[in-house]
């Protein structure tokens, strides 16, 4: 990203509000009173449907948000898990997104996988667009 490392971290340190800076959810907010750190929670509404609960497991100030997913009956996997880190790099921000999970349906789920890989690989690369105009545009 060509924004800076401190501007990115700011949008993804906001935790609880992802859906401010990117059209891919309907909503987000938080869930309890913890807003950052480990431990916090949010849950997010899906498009076009669906909701899934999101928890922070690890928070290293600065350079990485790692996530356990909690899904609903309305996702394809029985659980997920995501790693964000940050590197600066110059002016600008190297920034990594790990997404693993686990598909429903047994053999069923395991066949399905490569297109649920390419529709998230297509979501993600969307998020990370939208988080760098964002954070240029807070920047």
């Amino acid at each position: 990203m060509s924004a800076s490392t401190c501007s990115v971290w700011a949008l993804y340190a906001d935790f609880p509000n992802l859906a401010n800076h990117w059209t891919g959810l309907r909503a987000s907010s938080a869930v309890g009173d913890q807003a950052g750190g480990v431990g916090a929670r949010r849950q997010v509404r899906l498009k076009p449907v669906g909701r899934m609960e999101e928890t922070v497991t690890v928070w290293e100030e600065g350079c990485r948000i790692d996530t356990q997913n909690q899904p609903s009956w309305s996702v394809p996997f029985k659980q997920a898990r995501s790693s964000l880190t940050l590197e600066p790099a110059g002016e600008g921000t190297v920034t990594t997104f790990d997404y693993h999970y686990l598909p429903r349906g047994g053999p069923l789920g395991r066949i399905t996988g490569p297109l649920i890989d390419r529709m998230l690989t297509a979501t993600f690369a969307d998020m990370l667009a939208a988080s760098e105009k964002a954070a240029l545009a807070n920047g």
